[in-house]
């Protein structure tokens, strides 16, 4: 913010001395100027305090989220967009409750649609084969973070039972892991540290009702054993995924390292030995940007494609939540400028464009549609 406050005062400080030197024709156009930069950029901070565009999409998100053509699942890629899209939105409504209480009673019984879904075990059968857990981590990390936010939110412990055999699970094999990571799915080759993430995120939501002490150990040795054998090249980031020989299947992308930062962020609060964003913002930041506007590109390196990026960042699509994960790995770890351009962004995008029609698109759609409101109520309600 204060860069473009900056920018304001300077068009305004041109005017006056334009003035003072009788050139009162031309002091008119850099005094506009910075009324308007001024203007915008007090408009643009006063949302963000109000939280508008962030009750604007807690809305969105409880008009959509209860439709049950949303939940039927097809195929195993379905499921787990549904599962991603399920764990994001309930952590975005649980914490909207806090600061959007006249929604209150909206926001309990859309997490209670959420928990149902996540805990069905005609949805996900891993409910009914606990022996293959420790191939499921991305089931475990969502499925266990949205009965988690029902529970932290309603006080309703009807799901406990689940939620605490996903929270001794995870409390337990990580940190027994060779690796400290479980594979993500039973039939990929290989770990995905944003899914341990979410897994290690999802346990701090367990400790949080059950205080078992798992998590800090298990996370010491998780961030001890990327600092050690992880980080790709000479970046201070991991993989989007890695061998059980530690060698790098697939290198980094904007989604897949994002998601890793936002939920590492999440699962415990920044300290010094912390990957910072400001790190992920270096090699993803894109190269056109304004004082309100931060483009994120979802390649690492400039013209350098990521090669399988979709498959890094799963089931996320790639090019299509970049900046929003960016928004809400920034509002984790406090990006201030980099938050306020990002959020600036978005604020004008709402204006200049119009709403889409949710209801108008297709289940699959819309499911998409509603993941990225998901992550920009992340960043927005923090």
């Amino acid at each position: 913010m204060i860069p473009s406050l900056l920018l304001a005062v300077a068009f305004i400080l041109l005017a006056l001395y334009l003035w003072h030197l009788r050139q009162r024709p031309y002091a008119a156009v850099p005094f506009l100027l910075g009324i308007g930069l001024l203007t915008l950029t007090i408009t643009i901070k006063v949302q963000d305090e109000n939280r508008t565009l962030a009750k604007q999409d807690v809305d969105t998100l409880l008009d959509h989220l209860s439709t049950t053509d949303l939940w039927r699942i097809n195929e195993v890629d379905r499921a787990d967009e549904r599962l991603l899209l399920a764990s994001t939105a309930s952590q975005a409504l649980l914490r909207a409750k806090t600061w959007y209480p006249e929604r209150a009673g909206a926001i309990d019984s859309t997490l209670a649609v959420l928990a149902y879904f996540a805990a069905s075990p005609t949805n996900f059968p891993q409910w009914k084969r606990q022996r293959s857990w420790d191939e499921q981590v991305f089931f475990l990390a969502h499925a266990g973070a949205t009965l988690a936010h029902y529970q932290l939110a309603t006080g309703n412990a009807g799901r406990a039972s689940e939620l605490g055999r996903i929270g001794n699970h995870l409390g337990t094999r990580l940190i027994r892991s060779k690796y400290k990571h479980l594979p993500s799915r039973a039939d990929e080759p290989f770990f995905r540290p944003a899914d341990n993430a979410a897994a290690l995120y999802t346990l701090s939501l367990y400790e949080r009702i059950d205080s078992a002490g798992l998590l800090l150990p298990t996370y010491t040795d998780w961030s001890a054993y990327l600092t050690d054998e992880l980080y790709y090249e000479e970046s201070r980031l991991p993989c989007a995924a890695f061998s059980t020989t530690n060698t790098c299947q697939l290198e980094p992308s904007a989604a897949a390292t994002g998601l890793y930062i936002a939920y590492r962020a999440a699962a415990r609060e920044e300290v010094e030995t912390d990957i910072p964003y400001r790190e992920w913002l270096h090699y993803f930041k894109g190269g056109i940007s304004t004082p309100f506007t931060l483009s994120i590109r979802q390649d690492m390196r400039q013209d350098e494609q990521t090669r399988f990026c979709g498959l890094g960042s799963k089931p996320l699509k790639c090019g299509r939540y970049e900046s929003a994960v960016a928004l809400w790995a920034s509002a984790e770890y406090d990006g201030d400028y980099a938050y306020f351009r990002l959020f600036a962004g978005r604020l004008l995008g709402r204006w200049l464009n119009e709403r889409p029609d949710y209801a108008a698109m297709s289940p699959a759609k819309r499911v998409e549609a509603l993941q990225g409101v998901a992550f920009w109520a992340l960043g927005e309600g923090l």
